[in-house]
């Protein structure tokens, strides 16, 4: 079975019995289960067509079930504990569809901790056969977490620095290249080594000052019809303010606020 039907379908496959608490997971399910229209209607494509890829990375990948392998292996050696760092979760799927319809060739990320969401780009790329993901992480190694500029004390955390994308399947690692560090000066250093690229997602410290800056350096640096995606929205103002500043019409998901936001660079013809 192809197409719309298949987005229809899916919540009784068993690919959705994974390690998470299934109550959350399950709200989470049902909310990026009426997202196929919004997700087609943002990207210019047809619902049958983010079905379709919805369903390559759910029953073709066996996505889920490859991930709870690797968390399975680091359960069993204690570094997976309950950090708080990422999951795999429905609202990241957009993440997957939106590459998926782009086609990227070249995906910058920050920040990884454990690899959840780089799993899902890793996934998208691996699919469409082109196209590399350049991440950059600081990792915390303190079960304690680290407070970010605006005070807030964020617990995502790695046992050790060499398990940062520790859930990232092997098969998706060979489009991957992964540079530890702060994204201050290290993205300037990438955008400058890569020219524009395609897709930019944050997902580093959510500070005001951090995300207003990552936003005003990768901006530029997209190309005309490329999308900056960033998580930790409602952190603070710096989404809503950054989007009012370049004048471009901002697609929002994942719970009432809308934890996650794209935007579009505007071609000339736009």
């Amino acid at each position: 079975m192809t197409g719309w039907g298949v987005a229809r379908r899916l919540a009784p496959h068993p690919v959705y019995e994974f390690s998470h608490d299934p109550r959350q997971f399950g709200s989470e399910l049902f909310g990026a289960y009426r997202a196929p229209a919004l997700v087609a209607r943002e990207f210019g494509v047809s619902r049958r067509q983010v079905a379709q890829h919805w369903h390559d990375l759910l029953v073709r990948d066996r996505f889920y079930e490859r991930i709870r392998e690797k968390e399975s292996a680091l359960a069993r050696a204690g570094a997976l504990g309950t950090n708080p760092g990422g999951r795999a979760d429905a609202y990241s799927e957009v993440l997957y569809v939106a590459l998926r319809i782009l086609r990227p060739t070249s995906v910058v990320e920050t920040g990884v901790a454990l690899g959840y969401s780089s799993a899902y780009l890793l996934q998208a790329l691996h699919d469409n056969g082109s196209g590399t993901l350049h991440s950059i992480d600081l990792p915390t190694v303190d079960p304690a977490g680290r407070v970010d500029r605006d005070g807030v004390c964020d617990r995502t955390h790695v046992r050790v620095a060499g398990e940062t994308g520790a859930v990232v399947p092997d098969d998706l690692r060979d489009r991957w290249k992964l540079t530890l560090g702060p994204s201050d000066p290290l993205l300037v250093q990438l955008f400058d080594t890569l020219g524009t690229v395609d897709v930019f997602f944050h997902d580093s410290e959510h500070s005001y000052e951090n995300m207003m800056w990552e936003y005003k350096v990768a901006w530029p640096r997209i190309r005309p019809g490329g999308y900056l995606l960033t998580d930790d929205v409602p952190r603070n103002r710096a989404f809503d303010e950054f989007v009012a500043s370049v004048g471009v019409r901002p697609y929002r998901w994942f719970g009432p606020k809308g934890r996650r936001g794209a935007i579009r660079r505007p071609t000339a013809a736009s």
